[in-house]
Formats: structure tokens, sequence, C-alpha cells
């Protein structure tokens, strides 16, 4: 579905949202789910991180993933966590639920890594590499943080390859549904407009971004998780996936077009979950 909204870049600065509408239009109600928390275990639990040693959480978001980065540091906790968002509501949030003395809290965004911290052992990127919008140029200075053989982890389910065959028909149906109520309220989609978000790689592309950036030892996994509706309908409150789906659309007629479009869905196809494959992926800095 978030492909169907537009086909071509967009190039736009996404509008500047006050704290209120952050928070409301918020990453947070669908990373509440287990599965979400499982794919960002999973990552960090082999990305190599032991006491002692300095780790990037880069788009912490509200914290979930600094908090299991925490839980490998030892007892009491040993070395450095720096966790980076460019969303100072997030960053409180997230400085709210963590008190360690280790964690550094910056607001910052992924292309200014190398500015941000010193050299490190590990960097964390869960969720949150889809929406940069030049990746080569992250990945690079994420390589140039890096201490020789240090490791990048990150996922995604927003990837080409991130729909199972037999959910093309749900996600149809899904943005038909969204796009029919706000055509009946008198609302239309910008055409031509592709967000950030819904710019797609396959795990070739992003292994050769990775290799032109000195990792040369990338492993690949595909982990699948069934998302029941309340997650899509979680998800749907997203501003950047609103963005996506729904370009042109003010966020919240847009979140709710979305919910009622995937209530409509499930109801029509009688589903009870949908399948979703997120990427994982581990690198090593040669």
């Amino acid at each position: 579905m978030e492909r169907s909204a537009g086909s071509d870049a967009d190039s736009r600065q996404p509008a500047v949202m006050s704290a209120d509408a952050e928070s409301r239009f918020s990453f947070a109600k669908f990373a509440a789910h287990p599965f979400f928390k499982e794919v960002n275990a999973w990552l960090v639990a082999r990305a190599g991180i032991r006491p002692g040693t300095d780790v990037v959480d880069l788009g912490c978001g509200p914290g979930a993933v600094t908090e299991l980065i925490l839980q490998r540091m030892g007892v009491p906790p040993l070395g450095r966590v720096f966790a980076i968002d460019p969303s100072a509501s997030a960053l409180v949030q997230a400085a709210q639920r963590i008190q360690s003395a280790i964690v550094r809290f910056i607001q910052g965004t992924a292309e200014r890594i190398n500015s941000l911290v010193p050299p490190v052992d590990t960097v964390i990127f869960c969720n949150a590499i889809h929406l940069v919008p030049d990746k080569a140029q992250v990945i690079g200075a994420i390589g140039k943080v890096l201490r020789p053989g240090g490791v990048l982890a990150f996922n995604t389910t927003f990837f080409d390859g991130a729909y199972p065959g037999d959910t093309y028909r749900f996600y149809k149906i899904w943005v038909l549904r969204a796009m029919r109520w706000l055509k009946e309220r008198g609302y239309g989609v910008a055409r031509g407009v592709k967000a950030t978000a819904m710019q797609w790689l396959s795990p070739e592309e992003y292994r050769g971004l990775l290799q032109a950036s000195g990792f040369d030892d990338a492993e690949f996994e595909f982990h699948e998780k069934r998302l029941a509706c309340q997650a899509w309908e979680d998800i749907s409150e997203f501003s950047m996936f609103i963005e996506g789906a729904l370009p042109g659309v003010p966020l919240d007629v847009g979140a709710e077009a979305l919910k009622i479009g995937v209530r409509q869905a499930f109801e029509e196809l009688r589903l009870q979950s949908v399948p979703r494959i997120w990427m994982q992926t581990i690198a090593r800095r040669t």
C-alpha cells in the first residue's frame, strides 16, 4: 500500500511539527508491540556489544532500543552509549525512561553522526534507515565513526521484499478503501510524489552501499512477523507513514482514512493478521 500513493522521488522538506503533533503522530504506539521488540532484540543481541564498548543508538526514538543495548553493557554497566535522534520530544521521553550515567542523549541526524560522537565500536540503527534520503552518505559517515572491526547493525521492514507474495491484495484494498473515504470527504492525494520513507532498496542494493563504504562482511536475515489489525492501525498514526501513503493529506485526516481503510480490508478479506518481513543486517567494517 505504501507504494501506491506515488511514483516519483520527492525532494520536498517535511513540515516542522509542533511538540504536540510530534507526540500525537509518533512511532511509539507501533513500537510498543511485542513483535517490534523481538526484531530489535535479535539484532542487538548479535551486534557484538559487551561491557566496556562504545555504542551509538542511531534514531533512538523514545529509548526502547537503548534499553536493550544497556542490558548488554554489564551490571553495573560499563562503556558509553550515545543515543541520537532528530526529535527533541523523543529524546525527552527517552531521558525520562532511561536513568543511566553511561547514556548521553544527543539531538541530531544520521547524516551528522561523525560530528556528533567520537569513534565507537558499534552503531545500532533500528527501523529508520529507510527514512534516510542519501543512504550512501549516511552509511559512509557511519563507517568513518566506527573503529576498525566495528559493527553496523540495522533493520527495516520498508525494503524491496518486505511483502510476502500473497499480501498484495490486502495492501491494494487498504489503499483503495482509504482513498474512497478521502474522496467522499473532498480530499485528494498528491500524484507524482514519493516520500523518502517510500524510496525502498533491495537487499543487494544495501549490500552494494555497504561494500562501497568498507563493510565487506555483511550478513542478512529475514524475519517474518504477523501483524494484527491494531498494529496496522497504530502505524497508520505515524506521521512519516501517512506522508508516504497519502502525500498532501493533512495528518489527522490521513490517519483516520488509513485506519478506516485497514479495518475494512481486514473485514473484507476475513483476516486475523497479515505477515510482514523485516530485513536484519549485520555488517563489519574492515
